[in-house]
């Protein structure tokens, strides 16, 4: 019996694999002004066989959604209906590119424009149009990176029947293959926010979803369209003051970026001067540990393409991480110019970087390179290789890596697997010994169960100087166990139960260095996106040596053992005022904490967000009793999908610096940006005085050859 319901189910994963739909030429191109009333429309083929993913997958939609698809010499041309019986409950708040388009109700979906069911172009909107677009790769959500922005149209309108949109995509905008006939990788998604439901076109499952490329439907009928090879120069023009306590310095600056592509696979980015004046300030977070903290990139040279570098060590660590260029301790060292090379050749996945920094200080000039091939294996794995390398002036450093992961999205019928493993080698100056790492996981992600091992080794010399590693001299075993059944218990929809979780670090001599046991024995979800959880930790940490905690508190070296109990909940992102609070308390070192973190988001209207985020911790440590206090508000206006202003304020007790971060943006064409930059930074040590205060614009605009 097991063995005919895999097969079973086996056999309906084939079978949603099969839909197709056609692309129709048109002579005339649609205007796109979000409706589908023109006449071209009505030459489209139209589909509209969507089924409910969300929250019971395979039950009908609540509502039809009808798609026509057009495309000529240079553009392909989606228009979507979205009906809806109460058109006035319609959520729709977001107009930010890249903003929060899942707390509206939404459209996305997807392109496999080589058809091989690894990698995807993502897109989505929403009932104002907003534009969100990614990378995706994988067969999960974990290869979505959302810093890439392409070059598409689209406007969207609210009617008595629903809301409409179209959406103009140039050739120019994808790699794809130089063939007669195309057949392209699609699927879409349409989520209804009030009734919290999805519904796809294919792909329907428990275990499924939009973000399974290999269980995609086919885009047929495009024939003889050519996306060329275009040349995108992006040149910039940088000016403003600085002022600190010390100088005034008046800022001029000019660069080029360029965007080629080499091959229908292959495109080269070049940056000359680079310039990243329009950047959003860090996050300040004080450190309540020994280890160093992990800051996100948010530079976009580094972040388009970035997936292909990823080489992770477990956590935050990884063998390359693109913020030790051009960053030193937070201060910006200037970047000469550089090139990345991204993208496919044949089966083989590859990206090299080099970037040149200038000379700063003591900082001599430096070139910082990583080159990364992944080799595609069967239908979603792969074999690869990293090299990164660090060279200036009587020093250097590199990193010799391999690594490999088979997947499997049809283990036990339809559950999906995940098994790696990996190596790396560090090799500098000093030529020290000892320098190698290890790893090795399995993962389980599926609907009901979900299960994670790995085991790890970090050897004491190993030293990626462009990588983040927060420990050496270790070996690291961990598990995770998660169950969530859904229930459909009244507005509950799915409970959340972890009977474990393990981490556990020891020595290379076998002393026990760390361990966090944790176990939550209730949460759950709700229809709406609502979610509660509770959770018991307990801790070991051995401290070789005393630090400093806060404020010249010190922790001492010894063996510690601490236990925490903490809560959390959060509300749904579509509820205009939503937010989210996690509360615990337990011991801490020698002493004892209550901490408290929450957030709150206000959505006025479309064109007015309100964000406001608080961490508090009350310590004691015996007879030493202290508080950390983190504020941190944004006001953002949304003129419109093409124009926002932001203001970032943050502060917190330990650094005492209250800083303001103002910035516009207005894009007058699609990849051509307008930005104005107002950072002020306040000393409230005593009281409030001005520290560092720069005004900064800088306009880029992008011209296509």
């Amino acid at each position: 019996m097991k063995i005919f319901i895999s097969l079973f189910l086996l056999t309906l994963n084939i079978f949603s694999q099969n839909k197709s739909v056609e692309a129709v030429r048109t002579p005339t191109p649609p205007d796109i002004d979000g409706h589908l009333t023109e006449e071209v429309w009505m030459k489209a083929k139209v589909f509209s066989d969507f089924t409910q993913q969300e929250p019971n997958a395979g039950q009908s939609p609540s509502f039809r959604t009808e798609v026509r698809i057009l495309y000529d010499e240079d553009y392909i041309y989606l228009g979507i209906m979205c009906y809806d019986d109460e058109p006035e409950k319609i959520i729709a708040r977001e107009m930010k590119w890249d903003g929060r388009m899942g707390a509206d109700d939404y459209i996305c979906f997807l392109f496999d424009t080589f058809n091989d069911d690894r990698n995807a172009y993502w897109f989505g909107t929403n009932p104002l149009g907003m534009r969100d677009d990614a990378l995706l790769s994988g067969i999960d959500f974990s290869g979505f990176n959302e810093n890439w922005n392409g070059i598409w149209d689209v406007q969207a309108t609210i009617s008595d029947s629903g809301w409409s949109v179209e959406l103009a995509f140039p050739f120019s905008t994808f790699k794809f293959k130089n063939l007669e006939e195309q057949v392209w990788g699609f699927n879409i998604e349409r989520g209804i926010k009030r009734k919290g439901e999805t519904v796809l076109w294919t792909s329907v499952g428990k275990n499924l979803g939009l973000y399974k490329i290999q269980q995609a439907g086919d885009l047929i009928g495009m024939k003889n369209i050519n996306r060329g090879n275009p040349i995108y120069l992006k040149p910039f023009l940088t000016g403003g003051i600085q002022e600190t306590t010390d100088e005034t310095k008046r800022i001029l600056k000019t660069g080029l970026d360029i965007k080629y592509g080499i091959t229908e696979r292959l495109s080269l980015d070049l940056t000359f001067n680079t310039d990243f004046a329009q950047v959003e300030s860090d996050r300040a977070r004080i450190n309540l540990s020994r280890f160093p903290l992990f800051f996100p990139e948010k530079r976009e040279f580094f972040l388009e393409g970035a997936s292909i570098f990823d080489y992770a060590f477990g956590g935050s660590n990884r063998i390359f991480y693109s913020r030790r260029i051009g960053l030193r301790r937070g201060a910006e060292i200037p970047i000469l110019g550089g090139a990345k090379l991204v993208g496919k050749i044949d089966k083989a996945e590859v990206g090299i970087l080099s970037m040149q920094t200038a000379k700063k200080g003591d900082e001599q000039t430096t070139n910082y390179s990583v080159a990364r091939m992944k080799y595609d294996l069967f239908d979603q794995s792969y074999a690869g290789f990293l090299v990164t390398s660090k060279y200036s002036k009587g020093s250097f450093n590199r990193v010799y890596a391999g690594d490999f992961e088979f997947v499997f999205d049809d283990f036990l019928g339809d559950k999906n697997l995940k098994l790696g493993a990996g190596f790396a080698k560090s090799d500098d100056s000093s030529r020290a010994d000892d320098s190698w790492a290890f790893k090795f996981y399995a993962d389980y992600p599926n609907d009901l169960i979900d299960q994670f091992i790995s085991y790890r080794i970090i050897n004491a010399n190993f030293n990626p100087e462009m990588g983040f590693i927060s420990r050496t001299g270790l070996t690291n075993f961990s598990y995770v166990f998660r169950l969530s059944p859904r229930v459909n218990w009244g507005p509950i929809k799915q409970l959340r139960f972890e009977p474990l979780m393990i981490s556990h670090n020891k020595s290379q001599a076998g002393e026990h260095l760390a361990a966090e046991y944790s176990f939550s024995p209730f949460g759950f979800t709700t229809f709406e996106g609502d979610g509660f959880e509770v959770e018991l930790e307990r801790h070991f940490d051995n401290v070789d040596e005393d630090f400093e905690i806060f404020d010249g508190k010190l922790i001492s070296a010894g063996n510690y053992w601490f236990t925490l109990y903490e809560a959390s909940f959060y509300t749904s992102a579509h509820r205009p005022v939503h937010g989210g609070m996690d509360f615990g308390i337990g011991n801490y070192y020698t002493g004892n904490i209550v901490s408290v973190s929450s957030y709150a988001n206000f959505r006025i209207s479309k064109h007015l967000t309100l964000i406001a985020d608080h961490s508090y911790n009350n310590i004691s440590l015996g007879a030493d009793k202290f508080e950390t206090n983190e504020f941190g508000s944004t006001i953002r206006v949304d003129f419109s999908t093409m124009m926002n202003t932001s203001l970032f304020t943050q502060w917190n007790n330990e650094a005492k610096e209250l800083n303001f971060n103002y910035r516009f943006n207005w894009q007058p064409k699609i990849g051509s940006n307008f930005y104005l930059v107002i950072n002020h930074l306040f000393s409230t040590e005593n009281k409030i005085q001005s520290k560092d205060f720069a005004v900064l614009t800088k306009f880029v605009w992008m011209i296509n050859i």
